[in-house]
Formats: structure tokens, sequence, C-alpha cells
């Protein structure tokens, strides 16, 4: 059970690695490029340590098959030389001993020959070895040179677009003002400070227009009269006539008669001198 969690563990831990692997990327891009580059350039280290390595042991393993090789030679020809001196002489008991040196000698290099091919294939591997090495180790700083070369493209590319962006938004800017969708650039203190103004010019013209209709409204109220009633037609019906009220007004019987309910007392007859055409009675 424990070993399952254990695993369990690992790969949860490893796809949360993942994730915050590529959150960070996504986050700091050039920082994360960057570590890339050190992370290539700590492989290609190694890469190096271990290609010398490789280079170390097959000088090694050369020395070795060519001692191997020069062992057996050199023993081979002198196997040569005993059976050169065996073939010319005629005394039984050289012969015989030469004989006997013969045969140890050619069992000491049956026994060589193997050892020897061994050395050499040895060797053999180890140069294809190093030689795969120095193909991964090419490959390697071939891969590293690109990256900082794309790395080094990557961020002039950036910052091309940067600024071709902000172009393209202060572009975006001036098209929207000119089409009237916005008012001025922030950028710009004059233009707010004229905006500003402008807006005060507009309040105060607001202001006075508010303040003349208030007046006039005042002086027509202050002009009205109990006959009008600030009516302009009534007024000018008023002048029309005149201030004659027709028949005349009541007198002051006839207005005693009707409050008081009795009939007015006849007046009496008016001053022929008082007419006002003289010589003329009413």
């Amino acid at each position: 059970m424990m070993q399952f969690f254990r695993t369990l563990l690992g790969v949860k831990g490893e796809k949360v690695g993942r994730q915050i692997v590529d959150a960070l990327v996504e986050l700091d891009p050039k920082s994360a490029s960057t570590a890339q580059l050190r992370v290539m350039e700590t492989d290609l280290d190694k890469a190096g340590k271990l290609l010398a390595n490789l280079r170390v042991e097959l000088q090694r393993e050369r020395k070795e098959a060519l001692e191997a090789r020069e062992n057996y030679n050199r023993r081979l020809a002198a196997a040569e030389h005993l059976n050169s001196l065996l073939a010319g002489t005629t005394d039984e008991v050289k012969r015989a001993s030469l004989e006997s040196s013969l045969a140890n000698l050619l069992t000491q290099l049956e026994t060589l020959e193997s050892e020897v091919l061994i050395e050499e294939r040895e060797a053999d591997e180890a140069e294809a070895l190093v030689a795969e090495a120095e193909q991964a180790y090419r490959e390697k700083a071939k891969m590293l040179t690109e990256a900082k070369s794309a790395l080094t493209k990557a961020e002039r590319d950036m910052e091309r677009a940067k600024i071709q962006e902000e172009r393209e938004k202060e572009r975006a800017n001036r098209a929207a003002q000119v089409a009237g969708l916005r008012g001025e650039g922030e950028g710009s203190k004059l233009t707010v400070a004229v905006d500003a103004m402008q807006r005060r010019a507009q309040q105060a013209r607001t202001n006075a227009e508010a303040a003349r209709m208030k007046a006039q409204a005042l002086t027509d109220l202050s002009s009205r009269t109990s006959e009008n009633m600030g009516d302009a037609n009534i007024e000018a019906a008023l002048k029309a006539v005149g201030n004659s009220s027709g028949a005349g007004g009541a007198s002051v019987q006839e207005r005693l008669a009707r409050l008081s309910g009795k009939p007015a007392a006849l007046a009496a007859p008016a001053d022929p001198a008082a007419l006002p055409w003289p010589g003329k009675q009413g």
C-alpha cells in the first residue's frame, strides 16, 4: 500500500512540476529560455568531460593493443628463428632442445593470439565510442549555438513587436480621436488644460442663461396688475376701450340701494351750466 502511495505521489508530483514549469515559462519566457540555455550548457559540459575521458581510454586501449601486437610479432619472429635453427642443425641433442623451446614458444603464441585480438577489438570499440561521443558533442554544441541565436532573434523580434504594438495603438487612438469616438489623449497636459477651460466656459454660459431666465421671470411677475394679471391680451384690450366703462359708473345712491335692497332716490336735475353742451338740457 505504501508503495502505491509513493508511486502515486511521484506521478502527481511530476504532473504538478510540469504545470509549475509551464506557468513560469509563460510568466517570464526570457528567464525560462536563459535557464534552458544553462541546462544545455551544463549538458554540453558533461558531454565534453565524457568525451575527454573516452579519448583517454581510447589512447590506453590503443597502446595496449599495440604492445600486445608487438609482443606477439616479436615472439612469432623468435619462433621463426628457432625453426630456422632447427632446420639447420644435425645435432640430435641440440635439435631436441630447439624443438622443446619452439613448442613452448608456439604455445605462448597461441595464447597471445587471442589476447591480441581482444585488445585490438577493445581498441576498435573504444574508437567507435569516441566517434559516437564526438558526434553527440558536435550536435549538442550546434543545438546550444542555435538556441542562443534563436533566443537573441526572439528577443529582437519581441522588442520590434512591442514597438510595433505601441505604434499601432497610437495610430488607432489618433484615428478614434479624429472619428470623435473619444477625447484627446491623456498624455497631453496642454490638451487636458484646454478641455478643462472649454468645459468651464460652457458652464459659465449655462449659468448666465439660467440667470437671464430668472431675471426675466421675476420682471414679468412684478409687471402684473389687478386688471391684466400679467396677460398681454387683456392689457391690450383694456387699452383699446379706454378708461370708460360704457354707461358710466354707478352712483353712490345706486350702490347704496343695491346694498340696502331699497329703491334708489331720484337724483336732482343737473345744473344747466354744468352740462357739456351750453344751452341744452339733458
